[in-house]
């Protein structure tokens, strides 16, 4: 394997294990609100500030699924964006009990195991959420952030981009894209992404840092140095205590070292014939 991509690989690794895996769930939970019908009033700003695009008409799934399964989902929904993971839990399987092809439940489903580090149950929901609605956005993400929490980069393509078709306003859809780029080795295609998700990150220091600590993995990649400096060095400017500053923190070492090497091989000159 190419060693630059090995690179890339194993430091995307070692970024989704860093990340706080309950919030990107918690973020999930305010995509189900927003995909559902609740209005973003019904949602906590400071800490839901992911405005995807709701979904104006009600999906053939959620007209079949029964008044029962519907208030369960409904509570299932509330419990989850409060944080209430194993309420949710309970709720979403008492809506299935009803109607077992409930798309909504399977999905909280997905959450709830992706937030519990289940990866291959989360993967199993959302794939389900999505046979039964195929028309449900935030299954596609849910299915996206299983994989890059896996680094499952190239896997995660697909639904991350069948996503973006249904939250086109969503910054979790187009900055786990970009994370997936970076980690396929494809930095100027994470570039892109990465101007995507910035038009949607609000003033979230922690938004604001992760989308110039990946700018600077990109300019890294692509060897630009000075640029990768900057970004990473603004990433700790925003949100110094965060997540992001530890990696930029480590991925600015790595920078000095690499410059370092850089260096040295310049001052010994051409190898002697």
């Amino acid at each position: 394997m190419n060693s630059r991509i090995w690179l890339s690989i194993s430091d995307m690794l070692g970024f989704v294990q860093r990340s706080p895996i309950a919030r990107r769930s918690q973020v999930l939970a305010a995509m189900l609100a927003f995909s559902a019908g609740f209005t973003s009033a019904q949602v906590d700003s400071a800490q839901f500030a992911d405005k995807s695009q709701s979904q104006d008409n009600v999906s053939v799934n959620q007209l079949l699924t029964p008044t029962k399964a519907q208030r369960a989902t409904k509570k299932a929904r509330e419990d989850l964006i409060r944080g209430r993971f194993e309420s949710a839990q309970r709720e979403a399987e008492l809506a299935l009990d009803i109607f077992p092809r409930c798309a909504i439940a399977l999905n909280i489903q997905g959450a709830v195991n992706l937030w519990r580090s289940n990866y291959v149950e989360a993967a199993r929901d959302f794939q389900r959420a999505i046979n039964a609605d195929p028309a449900l956005g935030s299954a596609y993400l849910g299915l996206g952030v299983t994989y890059t929490s896996q680094g499952r980069f190239k896997e995660a393509l697909v639904p991350l981009d069948r996503a973006s078709a249904f939250l086109p306003g969503s910054w979790t859809v187009h900055f786990e894209a970009a994370l997936s780029h970076l980690g396929v080795g494809e930095p100027d295609t994470a570039l892109k992404e990465i101007t995507y998700a910035e038009r949607f990150m609000g003033v979230d220091p922690e938004k604001r840092a992760g989308v110039s600590y990946l700018r600077g993995v990109a300019f890294f990649q692509l060897r630009g140095y000075d640029e990768a400096r900057v970004e990473l060095n603004k990433a700790l400017t925003l949100d110094p205590r965060g997540s992001y500053s530890t990696l930029a923190r480590r991925r600015l070492e790595q920078l000095k070292s690499t410059e370092s090497n850089k260096e040295i091989e310049r001052s010994a000159g051409p190898a002697p014939r």
